[in-house]
């Protein structure tokens, strides 16, 4: 055959862009197997996961001491001790043990003078579930864990065993056939001639590929021969992802890669401007990708590290760790820490307005969640009480820096869309992940207002006009965006079969009703309270008023749990447990947007995944929501 000269090369950039737009059917087709959850490390999420049981399962001590009867210990102070009975008011307890009814709350044991064997004395009060680790906390049944194209680390897979999620779909590993060609090439330990070359590459190739999950087989040296190296690609390509040719793409007479790939499939690519490296052929057979590397070593490991690594790692949608960089950010919230004690206060991280706002995820030592959603550490040093919120920070990165700046920062109020939209962003580009703070409907507006978030979700009622939101944004900005998502339910949560007979405002004041409300700055709280103005009820005569949770799916599961009999929350939260529901209100959540997101292309993005067909489809399955003007700007 004749020599082949390089009469087209390209730069690496636009090779690489030219090759990957040929290959878009390729990256978007995902094969899925489901694997044993103890096997699934560093593998990657093919779909969404969710929790099977609460972590933790039970109400458990956070520590050694007592466990008490919490309104046995009210009125107890420093001038007015309360003697306790082991038996009737207490029980000694150690950490991690299970808090059994009547218990409700307990005292550290330092905190406890201990009189006998059958006495204690206290000198403070304790509310219920005080250093209580509360059933859920750390993540419920229903809830997502992971979206998909998540790649599982060694904590995410306790924290699968923790959720009972023993099986989980992953991406198959990418079966790639590597074939050495040449016929002075032997392998190294047959050389037996001086001008022999020991075929060293297929390792060096094989090694390099399997740190990104993928199964490398050697295919046999192939000769010189046109015929023998076509006929092999065309018999081998059918039980292959990804097809790689050494040596023989260069522009020899012996070089046969080009003719044989051109002959079995097309070349895309051949020459690079590039050095070493410059005779990669990039081509597609049946769909899929079969490359030329270079034979020489140093321009094959350049095509490794900047072509064939890159490929991988977008069909496999598998994400590199790393943990050794530094950003200067400013904490996204007022945070209190020990002053006798360096915290490590791991984050989740958004860029907004060029800066990174770090927002704090779930202390505290048992909460796994933490470490498998962090974005990054920061490190609040000893004698520090109080981080402020706005106060700058250094933080470690414990992702790479170009996929946290793709962020979307979401803030505000709780709900099961932000998880949805969390998993539809991944099947449009699986380096976007969305990170969520519940800080309720009042909260995300003053972070809109600081520069703290890209979105912000919420559920705000005026009273006085019956409209939702745009009087409370109007006290914190003059200018704003406000997207609907949805209109949902809102009512009363209740347990199955409603053994209570709760079905008004009215009945939360009965002698025996235990109530459980949501956070101050949640647009719930601010609901009942419209209501309980409404019927002239005070929360003076409501239990539990003073009880809350952050979260609809925790406030369900407390009632699930039989610590509550009844919350205000989403029908959609009352479905994942079970439990009955009694409509109050069909309300509105939209989303507030950040000006400088509004050019952004994730904010295009999350437009049109939100009036998709198929995201308004699955939201519908949650239960409760009604998507009839989602995506209409306010």
């Amino acid at each position: 055959m004749k020599r082949r000269f390089y009469l087209n090369k390209k730069d690496l950039e636009e090779a690489i862009s030219i090759y990957f737009k040929e290959l878009k059917y390729y990256f978007s087709n995902d094969d899925v197997e489901i694997i044993h959850s103890r096997n699934a490390f560093n593998r990657v999420t093919g779909k969404p996961i969710f929790a099977n049981e609460n972590v933790p399962s039970y109400n458990s001590s956070a520590m050694d001491g007592v466990a008490v009867i919490s309104k046995k210990t009210y009125g107890a102070t420093e001038s007015n001790p309360i003697i306790l009975e082991k038996g009737k008011d207490f029980e000694y307890i150690n950490t991690g043990f299970p808090i059994i009814q009547p218990y409700d709350a307990v005292i550290m044991i330092e905190n406890v003078e201990i009189l006998d064997e059958t006495r204690i004395k206290i000198r403070n009060s304790v509310f219920p579930y005080k250093d209580v680790r509360k059933v859920g906390e750390d993540i419920c049944v229903g809830e997502m864990l992971f979206p998909r194209y998540h790649t599982l680390t060694e904590s995410d897979i306790s924290f699968l065993l923790m959720a009972k999620v023993f099986e989980v779909p992953v991406i198959k590993k990418l079966k790639v056939l590597l074939i050495p060609t040449g016929n002075e090439i032997v392998e190294p330990e047959k050389k037996t001639e001086e001008f022999q070359i020991p075929e060293t590459n297929s390792l060096m190739i094989k090694n390099y590929i399997e740190k990104f999950n993928a199964e490398v087989n050697v295919n046999e040296i192939l000769p010189d021969d046109f015929e023998i190296i076509k006929n092999t690609i065309i018999s081998k390509i059918e039980n292959y992802d990804l097809i790689l040719l050494n040596a023989g793409s260069s522009a020899g007479s012996k070089d046969f890669t080009y003719y044989a790939i051109n002959e079995a499939g097309r070349v895309i690519i051949h020459g690079l401007n590039i050095k070493p490296g410059k005779p990669a052929i990039l081509g597609i057979i049946k769909g899929k990708p079969i490359i030329g590397l270079p034979g020489f070593p140093v321009s094959c490991n350049i095509i490794l590290e900047d072509i064939i690594k890159p490929l991988i790692l977008k069909k496999s949608k598998m994400e590199i760790y790393y943990d050794n960089q530094f950003v200067n950010g400013i904490s996204g919230k007022r945070i209190h820490s020990s002053i006798t004690e360096k915290e490590y206060l791991r984050v989740g991280i958004g860029k907004v307005k060029n800066k990174y706002v770090a927002i704090p995820l779930k202390r505290g030592a048992a909460n796994i969640s933490a470490v498998s959603k962090q974005d990054g550490i920061v490190y609040i040093d000893k004698g520090i009480e109080v981080l402020e919120n706005g106060e700058k920070v250094k933080i470690q990165l414990k992702r790479e820096k170009k996929l946290i700046d793709k962020n979307i920062l979401i803030i505000g109020s709780h709900d099961l869309l932000i998880d949805l939209l969390a998993d539809f962003v991944k099947i449009y580009d699986k380096d976007i992940n969305i990170v969520s703070a519940n800080v309720g409907s009042l909260g995300g507006i003053i972070s809109i207002a600081k520069g703290y978030a890209h979105l912000a979700g919420m559920h705000l009622l005026d009273p006085e006009t019956g409209k939702y939101n745009i009087s409370y944004i109007k006290d914190y900005l003059d200018k704003f965006t406000l997207v609907n998502l949805s209109y949902r339910e809102q009512g009363f949560i209740v347990q199955k079969g409603n053994p209570k007979n709760i079905k008004n405002f009215e009945d939360l004041t009965k002698n025996g009703i235990r109530y459980i409300n949501r956070q101050k700055t949640a647009g719930t709280r601010i609901l009942l309270d419209y209501y309980l103005g409404k019927n002239n009820i005070s929360p003076e005569n409501i239990h539990g008023y003073a009880d809350e949770e952050y979260s609809h799916v925790n406030l369900a599961l407390k009632i699930k749990k039989n610590m509550a009999d009844v919350g205000l929350g989403i029908r959609a939260a009352a479905k994942i447990y079970d439990l009955d529901f009694i409509p109050v209100a069909l309300e509105r959540y939209d989303l507030l947007i950040h000006e400088s997101f509004l050019n952004d292309e994730r904010y295009n993005l999350v437009m049109k995944i939100i009036t998709s067909e198929e995201f308004k489809k699955e939201a519908e399955k949650l239960g409760g929501y009604i998507l009839k003007n989602t995506g209409e700007i306010l």
